[in-house]
């Protein structure tokens, strides 16, 4: 599936979720339902949290089994005695029933396929907890002994109103300053995730070694005004450029040393900024999906089917018919001819397999199976992934003169390390003067200490928010950018 993740990857079909409100009505249909789904073998419990608020009603999404608990989620209406919760990022969701007491039947539906999902609602000596759900030890407490200020600024040229905060040290002027761009998907200013907030982390680390730092609501979030779900990693970046404007303005700024440090898709729009703008003095790339948007794809569906023992000639046979539906999807603009497109392309691969092949791939009828490429494969059809499988990070990176500190995590599973500081390396023969790449051991795609890895579940429930170590690497290298 085309799973948009460069963030955070699918792990349980169930996990990427997204539930926030719509309509409602007096019913108390609030409070905690339990259901179970079978997954590996086992049935696992998933439970969603329902809550009315004045807009109408929220739920989050626990799946206490795999230790994932408040994941936040889209939409969520409750119409007679019917409750409805859409999951747009696994295209599905969930309808049931309500009997007015303390049960609820119906179905769990994700890419094509459904299956019935009955809950009954947990009392609260019931309802599990865990240390997913606990403040972390590395979030920032006050006193603090620098200056937060809240600021809003335009992007004047796609009518965007940005907010964010500015962190500076409390003594001296004419600061050094970074600029924070967040990673795939919807984000805060902290880029949170769970009880993690890895951007106030690194913001109250490098402000407390004596330089400024910009984050930022992602356009569409928090304070900010826009359209987020339209926009592409191109539109993102005239955010980005807008922050650097914001920033010239301010007496208390040095504006030759403004830098950008991004994270995941972040660390992709960074460069991409810097070779337009000659306001960009160096750059921090924290897992920068750089080899480019087709083969980080193809990493991201690939290492899940060898990991759960799918055969290398397996998985090459998929990225076949994957490379020619994504083509598709992204090429064909009318959509019926798309959806003829999928269907010739899906008999026409599979009348090149083995026997073997289509029964370790192909899952249910042909009929089936085509719907549900049709369906799946659309989704890239949006500007963010038109533009993310299209753009060639290298040739902006080859470009650049300014100085570029690459880290990558050994154990990410999002952003496959290796070769993203291959390119890196590559393009600091061109010119690249105080240029690192560096793998930091051990840690996953969002720097922290790991053993499961890939794991949204064990993103959360760890303790550490980000490898102090790598701060230290960060603060270090900018300091002697801007000495």
């Amino acid at each position: 599936t085309p799973t948009r993740l460069i963030f955070m990857k699918q792990i349980i079909f169930f996990f990427i979720i997204a539930c926030s409100s719509i309509t409602a009505m007096a019913q108390n249909i609030t409070g905690s339902w339990q259901g179970s789904i079978p997954a590996g073998g086992k049935n696992v419990r998933l439970i969603f949290n329902v809550t009315k608020n004045a807009d109408g009603y929220t739920t989050t999404f626990d799946s206490p089994d795999q230790n994932a608990y408040g994941i936040s989620c889209s939409n969520t209406s409750f119409i007679n005695d019917s409750l409805f919760i859409e999951i747009k990022l696994v295209n599905g969701g969930y309808k049931g029933k309500w009997n007015g007491g303390d049960e609820i039947k119906g179905v769990y539906a994700q890419n094509g396929s459904s299956t019935a999902f009955d809950m009954k609602r947990l009392s609260n000596a019931e309802i599990p907890h865990s240390a997913a759900v606990q403040p972390k030890p590395q979030t920032p407490k006050p006193p603090f002994a620098y200056i937060s200020e809240d600021v809003t600024y335009n992007n004047m040229e796609q009518r965007v109103n940005l907010a964010g905060t500015l962190t500076k040290p409390a003594v001296g002027t004419k600061f050094p300053v970074v600029l924070l761009i967040t990673g795939s998907g919807a984000q805060d200013r902290n880029e949170t995730i769970g009880m993690h907030k890895p951007f106030w982390v690194i913001a109250d680390y490098l402000t407390n070694q004596g330089i400024a730092v910009l984050r930022v609501d992602d356009r569409g979030i928090g304070g900010s005004t826009g359209d987020f779900r339209s926009s592409s990693s191109a539109d993102f970046a005239t955010d980005v450029m807008a922050g650097i404007n914001y920033l010239k303005t301010r007496s208390d700024i040095d504006v030759s040393k403004i830098g950008l440090l991004g994270h995941s898709e972040g660390g992709l729009i960074a460069p991409y900024v810097a070779v337009r703008s000659k306001d960009v003095a160096f750059i921090v790339s924290l897992a920068g999906a750089v080899v480019g948007g087709k083969a980080v794809n193809d990493f991201q569906n690939t290492l899940p089917m060898l990991q759960s023992g799918v055969s290398k000639e397996n998985v090459a046979s998929f990225l076949e018919l994957h490379h020619s539906l994504v083509d598709a999807a992204i090429t064909v603009s009318n959509d019926s001819v798309y959806k003829t497109m999928v269907q010739q392309i899906f008999t026409g691969w599979k009348q090149k397999q083995t026997s073997q092949t289509i029964q370790a791939l192909v899952k249910g009828p042909d009929d089936l199976a085509i719907q549900s490429m049709q369906r799946n494969y659309g989704a890239f059809r949006n500007a963010w992934w038109k533009f993310f499988l299209t753009y060639e990070p290298i040739n902006d990176l080859q470009t650049l003169k300014i100085p570029v500190l690459a880290l990558n995590g050994e154990k990410d599973e999002q952003v496959e390390p290796v070769s993203n500081l291959a390119i890196f390396k590559d393009s600091f023969k061109k010119g690249n003067k105080n240029s690192k790449a560096i793998e930091i051991p051990g840690v996953n795609h969002l720097f922290q200490h790991c053993k499961v890895c890939g794991s949204i579940p064990e993103y959360l429930a760890l303790e550490e928010t980000f490898d102090t170590a790598t701060l230290s690497i960060i603060g270090n290298w900018i300091k002697e950018q801007v000495k």
